[in-house]
């Protein structure tokens, strides 16, 4: 068992998946009176290890949810304390924990960095997650102001047609979600640093995933180690960010750039409240962003179609969407902004899928100060959903489910400012997508495996929107697909993914 899993597991604590409902974890500080302050229930197990060894087991037999389930049912209590890997944590899940720390967020709370986090990305030393937040935040605003709607989608409308076409036409099988993760680095490198050539996307594809491999792993800088892969990882992605930082800062020089032609020349051109941002952090950032934008778009992309292959009425009634909103565009072929804005039903059901299959467990954040829980008592037998573990995309209609207990974006003063941008992301390439092809699991069985990510503070959750909504335009216009293992497990990388990528097999769609 590779060591990163023992880091994995103080990440993972945070999991819920049947029911939408985000669970957040919260590292408690000592009591600075020295008295044992009044604890919730639960156990912090055996001095050292605690609770991990049965995290592990969970891991590995894809059951994190039940670890939770087992301990809040058994305590009577959604809020109990556990011990993992020498810290001690309390565990809040459901909508009143929801609201209590999502409106006390900076207040009672403060966001916490593990330290392999830390030690890959060197300016976050120096940064507070607070400023951090801040300043992603306000790039993420100028990127939407200078980016007009119509640009932006027509940009992801583009590169989806061309990454279906280049990498699925023609296949009678693909594993989807490899390719789904070229698509998405492919966008953001694009959108956010301005690089079309495919070679260096590549390089950087390589580089990255192996950053994402270890970036949350123990601190053991040995040779083959995942820890080890990633700081080389890092090392080589921040040499070839520099270049890129040092021929944009010559073009802006020489008038050959704009200032706002992407997140990378806002970076360099527009000052902070504390002057210019240095190349060291720029890079990091950079980092960051690319990471936010791409995993958990990918993941959300690839258990899209995972359902829609294995629900075929489901195919139907978004493939029946899509083309509506085709005939409607006509004589036009480019997907614009009102396109996007009629895929109701597919993104009720992107948002189902969400519910569904958590693709995020949680976030961490730490205890300012001793804080009092009362006045948010949990009802014992609450529900929000009604039939929980029923896949039903209709839940989203009208008003959608009750406050907080579906937040896959946050929620509060720092809901992720991406929202939008990840709708339209996911949407165009699900309407090519589904126009194309109709695919059918080759593994209907397939596990899920666990990939270790980092996402960014304030995430990319409105680029997805965009990203995903698109694809499935075009994905379900092009093809039917079934899965080659229909049983194939799920793997985890914070996010959950199929073990052996949903292989699948395509029907291209005769025109």
């Amino acid at each position: 068992m590779e060591l990163f899993f023992f880091f994995l597991i103080s990440l993972l604590l945070v999991y819920s998946i049947y029911f939408g409902i985000w669970t957040l974890a919260y590292k408690t500080k000592e009591n600075v009176t020295g008295m044992r302050p009044s604890l919730p229930p639960g156990s912090f197990g055996w001095p050292i290890i605690g609770e991990t060894l049965q995290f592990i087991v969970a891991h590995y037999e894809g059951t994190v949810d039940k670890f939770v389930s087992k301990r809040a049912t058994k305590y009577s209590s959604k809020v109990f304390k556990t011990s993992l890997l020498g810290e001690n944590f309390i565990v809040f899940s459901g909508a009143a924990a929801n609201r209590f720390i999502f409106s006390n967020d900076n207040k009672l709370f403060a966001r916490w960095r593990p330290p392999s986090v830390q030690k890959l990305f060197p300016s976050m030393k120096f940064v507070p997650i607070e400023h951090d937040a801040a300043k992603a935040k306000k790039f993420m605003s100028l990127f939407f102001k200078f980016s007009e709607a119509q640009k932006l989608v027509a940009s992801i409308d583009s590169i989806s047609r061309n990454q279906l076409k280049n990498n699925w036409e023609g296949k009678d099988e693909v594993k989807v979600h490899p390719l789904v993760n070229i698509y998405t680095f492919t966008l953001v490198c694009h959108l956010f640093l301005s690089i079309n050539d495919t070679q260096k996307v590549s390089k950087l594809l390589y580089h990255f995933n192996h950053l994402n491999e270890g970036i949350l792993s123990i601190q053991l800088s040995i040779p083959g180690t995942p820890f080890y892969r990633a700081i080389k990882a890092a090392e080589a992605l921040r040499k070839e960010i520099y270049l890129i930082i040092k021929e944009r800062k010559e073009a802006l020089a020489k008038n050959l750039a704009s200032p706002t032609q992407d997140v990378l020349s806002q970076m360099i051109a527009v000052p902070f409240d504390d002057g210019f941002m240095p190349e060291l952090e720029i890079a990091d950032k950079i980092l960051a962003f690319l990471i936010g934008g791409q995993d958990t778009t990918t993941a959300t992309i690839t258990f899209a179609m995972k359902y829609l292959a294995e629900m075929p009425h489901l195919y139907n009634e978004v493939l029946k969407e899509q083309r509506e909103v085709t005939a409607l565009m006509k004589p036009r072929e480019v997907l614009c902004w009102d396109d996007v804005q009629k895929m109701r039903y597919t993104w009720n059901f992107v948002n189902e899928v969400m519910r569904h299959r958590t693709i995020i467990p949680g976030s961490f954040r730490e205890a300012k100060t001793d804080i009092n829980y009362e006045g948010y008592v949990i009802p014992k037998g609450w529900k929000y959903f009604s039939e929980p573990e029923k896949f039903n995309p209709i839940r989203f209609e009208g008003s959608g489910p009750p406050p907080y207990s579906y937040v896959p974006f946050g929620a509060g003063p720092l809901m992720c400012p991406g929202k939008e941008y990840a709708r339209i992301t996911i949407l165009v390439f699900l309407h090519y997508a589904v126009k194309m092809f109709k695919w059918e699991p080759i593994l209907p069985s397939e596990k899920l495996k666990f990939k270790l990510v980092h996402v960014p503070a304030e995430g990319f959750p409105e680029y997805a929107r965009i990203t995903i909504l698109v694809f499935l335009h075009y994905a379900v216009k092009m093809f039917k697909w079934e899965p080659i293992l229909p049983s194939e497990k799920l793997k985890f990388k914070l996010v959950h993914v199929p073990a052996e990528g949903f292989p699948v097999r395509l029907s291209p769609h005769q025109n």
